[in-house]
């Protein structure tokens, strides 16, 4: 693999790592989702608790029920003016409120004539919107005072005196309409006189439709008492006698009921609005028959912007800031929460809105007086506020997340480049090391790193200065073995052309003991040639067996004493016994070459001192000798194989540096290390073996 596809390999694999930091959004996504339950049913109870704590300030306030007590019936319930109203018999100002208008029919002619009103109300003025289907219009004449020969609408009212007025609306033809009213006088016969007169207070504006007429009426709130009801007299000839039929708004035939006027309660409201209001959350409050009181607040709010609002659509369900609002502006409320509540039970309902952009939550909890249902509290709310929490989290996950991946990124990158470089670089002073012959020419850099790469690269380190000095080794041997050779070589030569001339018997057999000698050098210089590889195969079937090490060492010295008679040695033993587990022959032959090793570099006269200590967890053998001390740099390398300080022959026989390589061997198989150590000014060497206690 070249340094390009090395260097692309680990920058492509940490960069596919970076991508894992993509999962911390996603967990964030699902848990998101796992909490939207556990949010709805949350708003749900505060939805609840909204409607106990707005519940309790109205209880026990019988005056702000006033209608729940009375059985009155054909009440009409009065819109607050949300905008302006310009009297021009279209309905473009009242789209508000066009949905809660109330329908009524005629109960005793099967037709399909009818008129549906709604009114609405600011602080001077009562506005009108009586939409008339007819299948046949018939304009009024005029031309006969006492009686109106055309279609027309009556307006029934009792002032603040509780007297009784009915005001007409007789339209000639589409345009302003001039309202008048009856007023009764008597002759000098006694007969009954009614005249018309027109009335300058209220106004109203007359507009035919495609099956019908729009009338809008302006009434000064100061002319209204607490009842107001309206009707109307379908004409269908121009006589105005016959095929005449009467739809109103209450049940009384001679105009005397006009049903009871209910609008939204400013003490209501202000209660309401002291217990505190939150965007997006409105308020109701009904009477005991579901009409409404007074509201306060709206379902919609506003969206913050967000530039990623199109990412978060595809994650989450769509939140909308616009949608169709069924109940804006109802005049009375329906549905399981409110009868629930009504029947004295707290009760919560979840509905979609019509165009199935929002869900809607209710909950509906009854007001009280005198332990009976006096009205109900109504509180709603739409989802979006917990897709807007949704969205606010995720947008701030999202965020973060952003800004993390791109700092790990960033970091991985360096990170990839700066190991990629370091690789390449041991890569290209590894190559360049060694030439293609195999000859050690160059050096690693050591680095000081504590990661990996820079193990490696010490490693490499080691294993390059390994390989010199096998190549060294290797270089020498010629040398080596031409030393080592020479006098045996040279013994058995000698010896050889010593009996060709020997005619004595004596001396020929001098020469075949001398030859002897010479062949006895040659073999052990072959012996401790495959001594290292013939030790590694009988470690392999070595087995250990639990051995008394004082016994065992004192032996050892006995021994030693008898095969080095002109050396001094001193056996020191722990007090108690140490018993080990080892493979007595190998021990023997790593002590042989350790003590073999000190009587050779010991001075003369001096001891050769072996210390056996017995520590809690650590057993140690010492071989001491007095005399000459190890170079400092070889102390590390001087049990690698192939490694001698010897610089002339030994009479003791070859050394081709492999001993205590070999006692190193020995050691390692009984899991134990080996070391060396100049002692005190460098006046002797301690070697020390050391072994982790049973």
């Amino acid at each position: 693999m070249s340094q390009t596809q090395i260097s692309f390999s680990l920058r492509s694999k940490l960069m596919l790592l970076s991508i894992a930091v993509l999962i911390i959004p996603y967990i964030g996504f699902d848990y998101l989702r796992q909490m939207e339950t556990y949010l709805r049913e949350t708003l749900e109870a505060s939805l609840v608790d909204s409607t106990y704590a707005v519940a309790g300030a109205l209880n026990d306030k019988p005056k702000l029920f006033e209608s729940s007590f009375n059985e009155t019936t054909n009440s009409l319930y009065v819109h607050q003016l949300n905008n302006p109203v310009h009297l021009d018999g279209y309905t473009d100002d009242w789209l508000s409120y066009i949905d809660w208008s109330e329908t009524y029919r005629s109960e005793s002619v099967d037709d399909a004539d009818n008129f549906k009103l709604i009114i609405s109300k600011d602080d001077d003025y009562f506005y009108v919107l009586i939409q008339v289907k007819d299948d046949k219009l018939v304009y009024s004449t005029l031309d006969n005072a006492e009686h109106i020969n055309g279609d027309h609408i009556v307006v029934v009212y009792r002032d603040k005196y509780q007297r009784l007025h009915k005001d007409y609306l007789a339209p000639s033809g589409p345009g302003l309409i001039r309202p008048f009213r009856y007023e009764e006088s008597y002759d000098e016969y006694g007969v009954e006189i009614r005249t018309q007169k027109n009335l300058t207070n209220t106004s109203a504006v007359w507009q035919a439709v495609n099956d019908g007429y729009n009338i809008e009426i302006k009434i000064p709130s100061y002319l209204l008492g607490g009842h107001l009801g309206f009707t109307f007299e379908d004409v269908d000839d121009a006589n105005g006698h016959s095929g005449t039929n009467t739809i109103s708004t209450f049940d009384s035939d001679d105009y005397v009921g006009p049903g009871k006027i209910i609008s939204s309660s400013k003490n209501i409201e202000n209660i309401i609005y002291t217990q505190g209001r939150s965007e997006g959350r409105r308020i109701w409050v009904l009477d005991k028959s579901a009409q409404v009181l007074a509201s306060d607040g709206s379902l919609k709010r506003v969206f913050p912007d967000n530039a990623f609002n199109i990412v978060y659509t595809l994650l989450l369900p769509p939140a909308y800031d616009q949608f169709d609002d069924d109940l804006a502006g109802a005049s009375r409320l329906q549905g399981n929460e409110v009868k629930q509540a009504l029947s004295g039970n707290t009760e919560t309902r979840w509905r979609s809105s019509p165009d199935g952009k929002a869900v809607i939550i209710s909950a509906a909890t009854p007001i009280w007086f005198d332990n009976k249902v006096v009205g109900a509290v109504v509180v709603e709310e739409t989802t979006n506020n917990i897709q807007i929490m949704q969205r606010q989290v995720l947008a701030g996950l999202f965020n973060k997340t952003l800004l993390i991946f791109i700092v790990i990124v960033f970091l991985l990158l360096l990170f990839a480049s700066r190991l990629s470089s370091r690789l390449i670089k041991l890569n290209r002073e590894t190559t360049e090391a060694i030439d293609e012959n195999g000859k050690v020419t160059g050096n690693i850099s050591v680095s000081n790193a504590s990661d990996e790469v820079g193990e490696l690269s010490r490693s490499f380190n080691n294993m390059l200065d390994r390989l010199h000095q096998y190549h060294s080794y290797l270089e020498g041997m010629a040398s080596r073995l031409s030393h080592e050779l020479r006098t045996p070589m040279a013994i058995v030569k000698s010896s050889l052309d010593r009996l060709q001339h020997e005619q004595d018997e004596e001396g020929r057999k001098v020469a075949l003991q001398a030859a002897d000698t010479g062949l006895q050098r040659l073999q052990a210089l072959l012996t401790r040639l495959s001594e290292a590889s013939r030790l590694e195969q009988a470690l392999q079937e070595a087995d250990k067996q639990t051995t008394n090490l004082n016994k065992f060492l004192s032996k050892c010295i006995e021994g030693y004493e008898t095969a080095y008679p002109n050396q001094l040695f001193k056996l020191n033993l722990p007090e108690a016994t140490t018993n080990y587990s080892i493979n007595q022959d190998l021990f023997f032959q790593m002590l042989d070459k350790l003590v073999g090793n000190a009587v050779e570099f010991s001075q003369p006269g001096k001891e050769i001192t072996v210390n056996l200590i017995n520590n809690t967890d650590l057993v140690e053998l010492q071989v001491i000798n007095i005399g000459p001390g190890l170079p400092e740099e070889l102390l590390d390398d001087l049990f690698n194989s192939m490694i001698s300080i010897r610089s002339e022959r030994s009479d003791t026989g070859p050394h081709l540096g492999l001993g205590l390589f070999v006692a190193r061997l020995i050691a390692e198989f009984h899991a134990g290390s080996i070391s060396a150590m100049n002692l005190e000014n460098r006046q002797g060497v301690c070697i020390t073996v050391a072994f982790p206690a049973d």
